[in-house]
């Protein structure tokens, strides 16, 4: 299935609503978006293995917080890539993710 949305709405920095094809109106908030990024860095924090282990630095042992979950998470920008996906970028500076039509889909899939 290739799902093909009509219409993108960013909700501020809260989140996108997406109203498809078929019909369906799918609204993602920024923490779920940022927390399923599918890019190689964020799959491999989820344990994701599947993919070899990027080319960075060694892992800090200190974390330092100046920041919230929602301040981090909130979502700045939206721009297409193709005919096929979404880029985005959050507040705290990531955008490598490319999310393909079809895996929004299957978020809101999930959370109905």
């Amino acid at each position: 299935m290739n799902p093909t949305p009509i219409e993108i709405k960013r909700q501020t920095t809260e989140g996108l609503t997406i109203t498809w094809q078929d019909g369906a109106t799918t609204t993602l908030s920024s923490e779920l978006l940022r927390r399923e990024c599918p890019c190689a860095a964020c799959k491999e924090k989820r344990g994701d293995t599947t993919h070899a282990k990027p080319l960075t630095g060694k892992k800090r042992s200190l974390a330092i917080v100046d920041s919230s979950i929602k301040e981090e998470t909130a979502l700045q920008e939206i721009w297409g890539i193709g005919q096929y996906a979404l880029g985005m970028r959050w507040a705290d500076g990531h955008d490598t993710g490319i999310y393909p039509f079809s895996y929004l889909y299957e978020l809101g899939e999930k959370q109905r």
